[in-house]
């Protein structure tokens, strides 16, 4: 059988169920009219608009460390759609939250752990800090073991100190009684139950109390400043404590508190340059400037 007759004869057999079968043959045709209006309504009903390109943040896989991968889980949930490329598809960039708080500031506890000069000062610190707690417990049980011994007011001032300042400019001291002062050394024993319940111009006037609480170099050191010291008022003399406190430098005590526990003898040689050079516009010794020749004071025996 030709093509042609073949065409006609299957168009014959189409037509023929068409005419036989009315229903069929309507749904046939409503049914593609019904879509078409579908689409052209829904066309009319949503205007078309123009869609940017979307850039989503990337996700880090887990061998690109614990914090940009579970940073990549959370705050990337919902998925969000970006206009623009975001830094995380950089080359070389493994998280769009690299200057985020979180990750900032676990890039520095890395650094800090991990720096060897940072570590050794915090051993350092941990080392003087336990030194420092068994000092105070041997000056709790045993304050026998530092008498005598003290530490040197000079020696515990912070660098950038204004105590003798204060001293020379404020309180009206001479500079041979400022030396005396700051040359002195604290006896650690006699604050091992705390600071003592004393007025300090009970202590100021006393001899007796003076040798018990300071170390000075020279017998007549320590008429200078008790003479010196009792002329001042009491609100002078707290005054005078509350500075001293704010310029402790608490670092350079820990460092002498093994020195002076005997466990690094340790001896301090002041001469009368010494003197000359602390005090730069100090005048020529001579009376009552006292010359101060040669003086050792061993802080351990």
């Amino acid at each position: 059988m030709k093509t042609g007759s073949q065409i006609r004869l299957l168009l014959w057999k189409n037509w023929t169920l068409r005419k036989r079968q009315k229903i069929r043959f309507l749904v046939e045709i409503c049914w593609p009219v019904l879509l078409f209006i579908g689409l052209v309504w829904l066309r009319k009903a949503n205007p078309l608009y123009q869609q940017h390109e979307c850039h989503f943040p990337n996700k880090a896989m887990p061998s690109a460390g614990i914090l940009p991968w579970l940073q990549g889980i959370f705050c990337n949930a919902n998925n969000p759609c970006f206009r623009y490329p975001t830094r995380g598809e950089s080359p070389g960039v493994v998280s769009n939250y690299n200057n985020s708080i979180l990750a900032r500031f676990y890039v520095d506890i890395q650094e800090l752990l991990l720096n060897d000069a940072e570590v050794q000062q915090l051993g350092r610190l941990w080392r003087e800090m336990s030194s420092f707690s068994n000092f105070m417990d041997t000056l709790r049980n045993n304050p026998s073991v530092v008498s005598g011994r003290g530490l040197k007011i000079e020696d515990i001032l912070k660098d950038d100190e204004v105590l003798t300042a204060f001293l020379l400019r404020d309180a009206g001291l001479s500079t041979s009684i400022v030396y005396q002062l700051v040359n002195a050394q604290i006896r650690l024993e006699q604050f091992a139950s705390g600071i003592p319940d004393l007025q300090l111009k009970d202590i100021a006037c006393s001899q007796a109390l003076l040798e018990r609480f300071i170390i000075f170099p020279s017998r007549t050191g320590l008429h200078m400043v008790r003479n010196a010291m009792c002329a001042l008022s009491q609100q002078r003399l707290q005054k005078i404590e509350d500075i001293l406190y704010a310029n402790l430098d608490f670092f350079k005590m820990l460092k002498l508190v093994s020195i002076v526990s005997g466990k690094t003898p340790r001896s301090r040689t002041i001469s009368d340059c010494e003197y000359v050079q602390y005090f730069p516009l100090a005048p020529p010794c001579s009376p009552p400037c006292i010359c101060l020749e040669m003086v050792t004071f061993a802080l351990s025996r």
